[in-house]
């Protein structure tokens, strides 16, 4: 939908004049509109640090390790991975201590390998 309108504006940042195509236009060309956005910022950082105001961007958000050993504490049954969590272990490394026995593990199939909690806690007694 092409438009012939040609409106003569000021440029609300270098306040030169220049033809603008649309109604809506404020800045004669991008690098302007693009300096009066910067400069819009730089005021409201400005004002925000003369009020003592100033937003905290940043939010707290649980590590999702202990988001993850809450669930896993509770459970009687883990996988190789949550022992891994658990144990602050490498994967091969549990798998390596169920290969040498000192974790008693049982293949629930090919790839699924399930380890009781009491395992993990005669680990430590013995």
């Amino acid at each position: 939908m092409a438009t012939n309108i040609r409106v003569e504006k000021v440029c609300q940042y270098c306040q030169k004049e220049f033809i603008a195509k649309t109604l809506k236009t404020r800045y004669c060309s991008k690098i302007c509109n693009s300096r009066a956005y910067k400069a819009k910022l730089r005021e409201k950082k400005l004002k925000e640090a003369k009020s003592g105001v100033v937003e905290d961007k940043t939010t707290t958000l649980p590590h999702p390790v202990e988001s993850n050993l809450n669930v896993i504490q509770g459970k009687s049954v883990l996988t190789v991975e949550e022992v891994s969590k658990l144990l602050s272990l490498s994967k091969p490394t549990v798998y390596r201590l169920i290969k040498e026995g000192k974790i008693k593990a049982t293949k629930v199939s090919e790839r699924n390998t399930r380890i009781h909690r009491s395992e993990i806690d005669k680990l430590f007694t013995s």
